[in-house]
């Protein structure tokens, strides 16, 4: 049973695809070729003023950072960079296809609340991630449609997301006839017994449906095992693709898997996240780290999409919960502070190597003005929130009108930050 026989079964049952399976499901979704949304969250609160947003010692004012005391911020096009980790290799890569955007408010101070502001665009709780509006909008029929692996990982019920974590159990799920263990291959079934199987679970599932007796609960179960049988072949492609040996490291290992999936033509978006952020001691040495492994990791999954062909499809967006204190607390760490930054990604992007929003000195958001993106103090200026950037990433992705969009409204002023017309600073 492919999926548009799927589909038709199901309508013809009455139960429709929309039933318990994400908005907007109609027909089957040939494999899919477009934009790849990797969304990348620093999860703790990353200190963006030795990133992205970076400062420098004020006389008289308690210490920002210590690399300032010896060392000065540098710039490559129009970003301004903190001399520490591996920014320098880093932004001097990918500073022609990037936009960093500084000053954004995420009114918090908790990470529960930061991340999910973050990265849905709302500060109270219910409303999903970008990653899942984008699944339901452009490929809700695709098995592995959203790949989640870390960090926010709310749907509110219009898509589902799986976790590529093991690859073994991948290829014995996908193959139904033999399993997998280490170098050794167990036979289970023939394939004409499976054929067998599949025959009557078939018929068992139209008697099931036809029966008009079924309980809500028992038509989604039913609804995810013929969904499942319908996209197997897909899988079977994603797990062709597979290879022998995977790159070191969940992280790494996670962002490969997510690749696989998209090079599948089964994957829209997909969440990855590394922790490590929440230095409240010990700042320096265990912050710069995690910062190196992130920068480490886009750079991975970029080497990694040129090597298939298909780097230009990429599109990056790095956040975190928060960002840190303006200076250290006395065990050498910085605590929690509601302003960060974000950053996006795309390789020969028309809206790159730019700088949206400011803080002063002390790290305190300053507004712009949301049609010029130019400094404002006036009345007619507004501060970044998290609610700015998840409009525009939905307009970017042309998905800002569909259902699942439009059933979580933003209601968030028009910040039009990919208008390559727009100059900034």
């Amino acid at each position: 049973m492919n999926r548009r026989e799927f589909t038709k079964l199901l309508g013809m049952a009455g139960l429709g695809a929309t039933a318990t399976l994400p908005l907007g499901i109609a027909s089957a979704a040939e494999p899919y070729s477009g934009p790849f949304y990797i969304n990348i969250a620093a999860i703790g609160g990353w200190d963006v003023t030795s990133f992205c947003d970076p400062k420098a010692n004020i006389t008289g004012e308690r210490t920002i950072n210590n690399w300032a005391d010896s060392a000065s911020i540098e710039q490559v096009g129009n970003i301004a960079y903190a001399p520490v980790a591996n920014n320098q290799a880093f932004f001097e890569r990918f500073y022609q296809d990037m936009m960093v955007i500084n000053g954004i408010d995420t009114q918090t101070n908790s990470h529960d609340d930061g991340r999910r502001h973050t990265w849905s665009g709302r500060l109270g709780f219910g409303y999903p991630s970008f990653g899942a509006i984008a699944s339901n909008a452009i490929g809700p029929e695709l098995p592995l449609s959203l790949v989640h692996a870390a960090g926010y990982n709310e749907t509110a019920g219009i898509a589902r997301f799986s976790r590529l974590q093991d690859p073994e159990v991948i290829r014995n799920l996908v193959n139904d006839s033999v399993v997998q263990d280490g170098d050794s291959t167990y036979g289970l079934i023939e394939d004409n017994e499976l054929s067998l199987i599949t025959q009557y679970q078939d018929a068992r599932l139209a008697r099931l449906q036809g029966s008009n007796q079924l309980l809500p609960r028992q038509i989604e179960g039913m609804n995810s095992l013929q969904l499942a049988n319908a996209t197997r072949d897909d899988l079977k492609l994603f797990a062709d693709l597979l290879p022998t040996t995977f790159e070191g490291g969940r992280d790494k290992r996670s962002a490969q898997l997510a690749l696989i999936a998209y090079q599948s033509g089964l994957c829209v978006s997909c969440q990855l996240g590394l922790s490590g952020f929440d230095t409240h001691q010990d700042h320096d040495d265990d912050h710069f780290s995690s910062m190196a492994e992130l920068t480490d990791l886009v750079t991975y999954i970029f080497d990694t999409a040129e090597a298939g062909g298909f780097a230009d499809k990429i599109v990056i967006t790095l956040g975190s919960d928060f960002g840190r204190k303006p200076y250290y607390n006395a065990g050498g760490g910085k605590d929690h502070w509601p302003i960060g930054s974000a950053m996006f990604i795309q390789k020969g992007a028309l809206w790159g190597n730019r700088v949206v929003g400011a803080t002063d000195d002390l790290h305190n958001a300053l507004k712009i003005n949301p049609s010029t993106l130019q400094l404002d103090s006036t009345s007619a200026g507004l501060v970044l929130e998290p609610k700015h950037l998840q409009q525009a990433i939905r307009e970017l992705a042309g998905v800002d009108q569909s259902a699942a969009a439009l059933q979580f409204p933003l209601n968030a002023e028009d910040v039009d930050f990919f208008n390559p017309a727009k100059q900034t600073g």
